[in-house]
């Protein structure tokens, strides 16, 4: 995998469930001098990295729309995969002729399901509309009289239509009263309208317990008692010291299991279970909670492997946080101002700025699939190119890890 970069991106349903993640990658070092060769990005090039990692690693069980060329396509690539665990999504460019017919016909012959990427209807593209399962349309900047001229063309396909690149909840309305069924994008924009007045007290006082471990001049005694007088930050703390990590048993008091633990661990998990408990009032919001734990892990990493000072753990809460906006429907700056930060750690959040902002633009690049931008980050920095899987792939599954927990 050290050559293959992978990401993903989730879909999501009307009821905001999750339905699959679409697999984001390309080999490195093939595209850099290949002027852009598609077919290099797509299956063939690594799908024996995929099946060596294991798919479910990547998608956590649900299902993966992996991106095929032409060249995939007619030398039926596909039969390398389970039918059931994917689907087979062709490329936009890919022409529409005969050969390609003929392959798409095997292949759902054969019990695959077939997407129609970014497709635009055409005489030439309509004999797909009978194969696809799925098809998948770039909604951005479109407006409601095209989408809907888009929909009437496809309606008698009987596919799954799918609005990709959806930023604004207006936008996914929009597709919904269209007849759209699939989402994608929307999970990481910020919220068109921010409704929410205040984060809740239970919020607000994890909140200010975070700002009492990051302070050196607090107390134990202040610590203690900030503990002691909220039953839910006792219980978060008792689940805390029982973590495997931790192995705490025999708590004989709070303060003995403050001790116990360490401020600087104690942080770390009060962050995570925050923004962990954010994430349980649905697909949309789990993913988010999920993907914030994801990038505080990796901008952890990143920061330790950099050659420029900086700390790990506040990297950590960098990444923790950057989604919290979306999370509370809160602006990051009223929230940024019920915690005392470092100027360091403000700067990343509102504007990426400073040495903590690097590790954090250089994930968001690679949840994005900007790999060129996450290249260039990565070199400014002397990181190590290829190592950028691995981290995302490590990171992944230390944040499942801790959400199970």
């Amino acid at each position: 995998m050290s050559s293959v970069f992978v990401a993903r991106q989730p879909i999501f349903d009307l009821g905001r469930g999750l339905v699959a993640y679409e697999l984001l990658y390309r080999a490195d070092g093939v595209i850099a001098h290949a002027n852009g060769d598609r077919d290099s990005m797509s299956a063939g090039v690594i799908v024996a990295s995929l099946l060596e990692v294991g798919l479910g690693e990547i998608t956590g069980g649900a299902t993966a729309f992996v991106n095929f060329s032409r060249r995939d396509l007619t030398t039926e690539t596909w039969r390398l995969f389970d039918p059931g665990a994917v689907v087979i999504e062709l490329l936009e460019h890919v022409e529409c002729d005969e050969e390609t017919l003929s392959a798409c016909r095997r292949l759902v012959q054969a019990g695959y399901r077939l997407a129609l990427d970014d497709y635009v209807y055409s005489d030439a593209t309509r004999p797909l509309l009978d194969l696809a399962s799925i098809i998948k349309i770039d909604v951005l900047g479109q407006s409601k009289t095209a989408l809907a001229r888009i929909t009437r063309e496809l309606e008698a396909s009987g596919a799954r239509l799918l609005a990709e690149r959806v930023e604004t909840a207006t936008m996914r309305n929009t597709c919904a009263d269209l007849g759209y069924e699939l989402f994608q994008g929307y999970l990481f924009s910020r919220p068109e309208t921010l409704t929410k007045g205040d984060v809740s007290a239970s919020q607000l006082a994890t909140l200010r317990l975070l700002n009492l471990l990051q302070d050196p001049s607090t107390t134990d005694a202040a610590l203690d008692a900030a503990f002691q007088s909220d039953l839910a930050l006792c219980y978060k703390l008792l689940r805390i010291v029982n973590a495997a990590a931790i192995g705490g048993r025999g708590i004989t008091s709070i303060p003995h299991a403050v001790r116990l633990v360490g401020r600087e661990t104690l942080h770390r998990w009060l962050a995570v279970l925050l923004v962990a408990s954010l994430g349980q009032k649905g697909d949309v919001t789990h993913e988010l909670a999920l993907t914030a734990i994801t990038r505080a892990r990796m901008c952890e990493v990143l920061a330790n492997h950099s050659p420029n000072p900086m700390h790990g753990g506040s990297a950590f809460i960098v990444g923790l946080l950057s989604l919290l906006d979306v999370l509370l429907e809160i602006p990051m700056d009223k929230i940024l101002g019920r915690l005392e930060l470092s100027d360091d750690v403000r700067g990343a959040l509102l504007q990426r700025d400073g040495p903590l902002g690097m590790p954090l633009k250089l994930v968001e690049a690679y949840e994005t699939a900007n790999w060129d931008l996450a290249s260039g980050l990565a070199l400014d920095n002397a990181l190590a190119n290829e190592t950028l899987p691995e981290i995302y792939l490590g990171a992944l599954r230390w944040a499942s890890q801790h959400m199970a927990a």
